[in-house]
């Protein structure tokens, strides 16, 4: 438990000079919470005047300013990564869903550029997202709509209103028949 210092600051040094994501040790984080749960109980009992005190609180805090410009760091290249519609290696769990809301972000803006090449007027008003009512023709798993929104999973037969970006390329695909805009 002792080192727990040197192999956070040994992989806060790693992650600023990598440009992939290092992999952040499962044990790193358990012995991490074990030692921050354990100085933060001896504080509690001891005289908060005294300088093992003192020095046992400045150094959980630079602990914890190492752990966040280290979280920060790979933030930085979860949205690098997330522009480049990359692939990511070595993320946590919460960085994961970070990085696929960052990639539907990415992708969203894209396509308005694109869509702004055709008619720049679009670039300047924001798009309301209209829904359209449609029956599923075929059996299909949940997904998140360009309003990132999450919708079904769907049976064959069921109606409901999804996103109308969503409806052509569903429809191309034999999945969905639109009945009506709302």
């Amino acid at each position: 438990m002792d080192d727990v210092y040197e192999r956070l600051y040994e992989l806060w040094q790693r992650q600023r000079t990598s440009d992939e994501l290092v992999k952040i040790p499962d044990e790193l984080l358990n012995d991490l919470a074990e030692y921050f749960a354990a100085v933060k109980r001896q504080v509690r009992l001891s005289d908060r005047n005294s300088l093992n005190t003192k020095l046992k609180l400045a150094e959980l805090e630079m602990m914890q300013r190492i752990m966040q410009s280290l979280l920060r760091a790979r933030m930085r290249r979860i949205m690098a990564l997330a522009s480049k519609a990359s692939g990511i290696d070595n993320v946590l769990p919460f960085e994961k869903k970070t990085f696929n809301t960052i990639q539907r972000i990415v992708t969203q803006h894209e396509s308005k550029i694109m869509n702004g090449l055709n008619d720049p007027r679009i670039l300047v008003h924001e798009t309301e997202h209209r829904h359209e009512v449609v029956v599923f023709l075929k059996d299909f798993p949940k997904f998140v709509g360009e309003d990132l929104q999450s919708y079904g999973p769907f049976k064959a037969g069921d109606v409901a209103a999804i996103c109308s970006g969503n409806v052509p390329a569903l429809q191309r695909r034999g999945i969905v028949k639109p009945i009506k805009s709302v």
